[in-house]
């Protein structure tokens, strides 16, 4: 009994471990702009199966951590580094790969509610002011 308690627990602990390893990842999560006339315009960073990941429009790949803020790029060969502001929010990223240097901005976003789909989904047709 007191075995499969043990093993529930560090079963436990390991589920939140993965977890708060996501949650940490999920700061670096956005898109990041580029200037125009680079070999990309944009890259989008995610989190896929606890690891981060990238897509562009010029190809896709991972990022394995490397330091806090640093990162391999090893389908291509490079590196990169998020930037941060005084707050120690992301605010860019810089990238060296393959005989390139990018430096790109992290997009502000805004998420905007369709109200008419939230509304229908809690049983309103309209909605007053």
């Amino acid at each position: 009994m007191k075995k499969m308690a043990f093993l529930l627990m560090a079963m436990m602990g390991f589920g939140f471990m993965a977890q708060a390893q996501t949650d940490s990842l999920q700061q670096f999560t956005g898109k990041f702009t580029f200037p125009e006339g680079g070999i990309v315009s944009y890259v989008t960073i995610s989190v896929d199966g606890g690891k981060l990941v990238f897509s562009s429009d010029k190809g896709s790949g991972s990022l394995e951590k490397v330091a806090t803020d640093s990162f391999s790029i090893p389908e291509y060969q490079g590196t990169g580094k998020f930037v941060r502001n005084a707050d120690s929010t992301i605010t860019g990223v810089v990238i060296d790969v393959m005989g390139y240097h990018l430096e790109g901005t992290k997009d502000k976003t805004v998420a905007i509610l369709d109200r008419k789909y939230f509304l229908k989904s809690k049983g309103q047709e309209s909605f007053t002011r």
